[in-house]
C-alpha cells in the first residue's frame, strides 16, 4: 500500500527553534496550516494570526446556525431509549461541517463507538469506505438491550482542501443492528 504525502507545507520543531517568522511566512504565502514535525510525527499546526482569527469566525458562524431541528425534518430514524445519545453524537459531529477522518474517529471513540483507526493506515481505510459507500460505519460498545448499535457517518471527501483525510459529513444516523 503506497502512503499519500500530505499536500500541506511541513517543517521541523528545530527550523520553528531557528526562526518562528520563516514558518508564519511560509503559511500565509501557501495560504494553509504548516504541519511542525517532531522526529516524524506531527507535533502541532502554525497559522498565522489571520488564519487563526477565521478559523475561530468560521467555528462561531456554525455553531451559530440554529439547530433545533427534529431527527424527523433530518430524516433520521430514531432508535428506540437513544434519543438523548442520538441528540449528542449529532451536537458532536456538525452536519455540513468539514472534519479530518482522524478527529471524526477520536470523537466517535470518545462517544462510545469502536475506532475505526488503526494507526495512518486506518485513516486511509476510513476515506476509502466513505469513497466506496458513501458513509463509515461504527459500533457502539455498549449494547442497549442487548441489540448491537450502528452509527452511520454519511458524507463525502472534501475536494476543496489540500488535506487528503478531510470530508464533510452530511447525515448520521443510529440504527439497531
Amino acid at each position: 500500500m503506497e502512503l499519500k504525502k500530505l499536500e500541506v507545507p511541513t517543517t521541523s520543531i528545530t527550523e520553528v527553534k531557528k526562526s518562528p517568522m520563516d514558518v508564519f511566512n511560509q503559511a500565509r504565502e501557501a495560504e494553509t496550516a504548516v504541519y511542525v514535525f517532531n522526529r516524524e510525527k506531527v507535533a502541532g499546526v502554525m497559522l498565522t494570526q489571520e488564519q487563526y482569527e477565521n478559523l475561530l469566525q468560521e467555528l462561531h458562524e456554525l455553531r451559530a446556525r440554529p439547530t433545533e431541528t427534529t431527527a424527523e425534518e433530518l430524516d433520521y430514524p430514531s432508535v428506540s431509549g437513544l434519543e438523548d445519545f442520538s441528540h449528542t453524537l449529532r451536537s458532536a459531529l456538525i452536519t455540513g461541517a468539514t472534519i479530518s477522518a482522524k478527529n471524526l474517529d477520536e470523537r466517535m471513540v470518545a462517544l462510545g463507538f469502536i475506532t475505526k483507526k488503526t494507526g495512518f493506515g486506518g485513516v486511509v481505510d476510513m476515506i476509502n469506505e466513505l469513497k466506496q459507500t458513501g458513509k463509515i460505519s461504527y459500533q457502539l460498545r455498549r449494547k442497549p438491550n442487548n441489540q448491537s448499535v450502528i452509527a452511520e457517518v454519511i458524507g463525502e471527501p472534501d475536494n476543496q482542501t489540500q488535506l487528503f483525510d478531510k470530508l464533510i459529513i452530511k447525515k448520521i444516523y443510529l440504527r439497531e443492528a
